[in-house]
């Protein structure tokens, strides 16, 4: 029995250096940090970039990742490529011991995400799903869900993909499966603000930053039992429902390699002692520690030598 099974994008992250001279990405700069929504043609161009580094990524994969180094058993559902990113991507889930559920197709190459480091080492992504778009909800069995105590699932796969994440959401609620959703950008909560509106029933946490909740527009009153996990950057994480609002203030962080992936490992974090049953404010103090080390290093989850006492 699994802890948590991630069902999400299929991503391999190529790192390329922003080079402010190029047309294409003169374009990022209105958004930079933030994500940039290219064509097909501007993403293509993008990743023909000489890439510094290439790194298996996927919001909810990166979650997935860096509970299993914790401790927790995780699998993970999605699409890739018959090419070697797909089984680059493969890799990275076996070496970490998550349980891989990973299909394959010959129509699409594997997900990328072209992220551009500026000089200030902020990052600013670009990414397409590709594969990851043709993952059924077939795909994902009964038997693969009633294995699991609780299913995580993405926003940037529900903007491209309602259809198979509603049905997974819904599917595990009838089953007793927890349902763990992060909003993952604001694109994508307004894009889905109303379907996300009509699946907080049957979601138990929901993580975003400030700048996603407050697209969201949700109050308590909004509320039957979600608990919603708001992180406010160094100010800290504010968590509400119809019974408790709390705010934990949080050290800052003044070391940092890059931006990408701390959202996952404050989710990952936090999931994985909220299911050692500790209290929020412990669930907080994780999420922000596994955050932190995955702000001091390249990955956009915990590297498998970051020591997780």
């Amino acid at each position: 029995m699994l802890d948590i099974l991630a069902v999400g994008d299929a991503i391999v992250d190529k790192v390329i250096a922003f080079d402010e001279t190029d047309k294409v990405m003169q374009k990022i700069l209105p958004v930079k940090g933030l994500f940039f929504e290219a064509t097909p043609e501007e993403h293509s161009y993008l990743r023909t970039k000489t890439a510094l580094a290439d790194y298996a990524g996927g919001s909810a994969a990166n979650t997935i990742r860096s509970m299993a180094l914790l401790g927790a058993k995780t699998g993970f559902v999605g699409m890739v490529g018959q090419d070697e990113d797909g089984a680059f991507f493969k890799r990275s889930l076996l070496d970490y011991g998550v349980v891989s559920h990973l299909y394959q197709t010959d129509k699409e190459p594997t997900g990328c995400s072209v992220v551009m480091v500026h000089d200030d080492k902020d990052r600013t992504q670009c990414a397409r799903a590709c594969a990851s778009l043709l993952l059924m909800t077939t795909d994902i069995q009964d038997d693969i869900l009633q294995n699991t105590h609780a299913v995580l699932t993405e926003g940037y796969m529900l903007k491209r993909r309602a259809d198979l994440v509603a049905d997974v959401i819904r599917r595990a609620k009838d089953k007793g499966v927890k349902n763990y959703f992060t909003l993952s950008d604001v694109h994508c909560v307004k894009h889905s603000r109303d379907l996300i509106l009509q699946l907080l029933p049957s979601i138990d946490i929901i993580f975003g930053n400030e700048f996603e909740f407050d697209e969201l527009n949700i109050s308590s009153k909004d509320l039957s039992q979600t608990l919603c996990v708001k992180t406010c950057g160094e100010k800290g994480v504010e968590i509400f429902s119809t019974k408790i609002q709390v705010f934990y203030p949080l050290m800052p962080l003044e070391d940092f390699i890059n931006t990408n992936g701390a959202g996952d490992g404050f989710a990952a974090g936090f999931l994985f002692a909220y299911h050692q049953n500790q209290p929020l404010e412990q669930c907080v103090h994780m999420g922000h520690k596994v955050a932190c080390n995955v702000l001091k290093t390249d990955l956009s989850y915990l590297p498998k030598d970051d020591c997780h006492d």
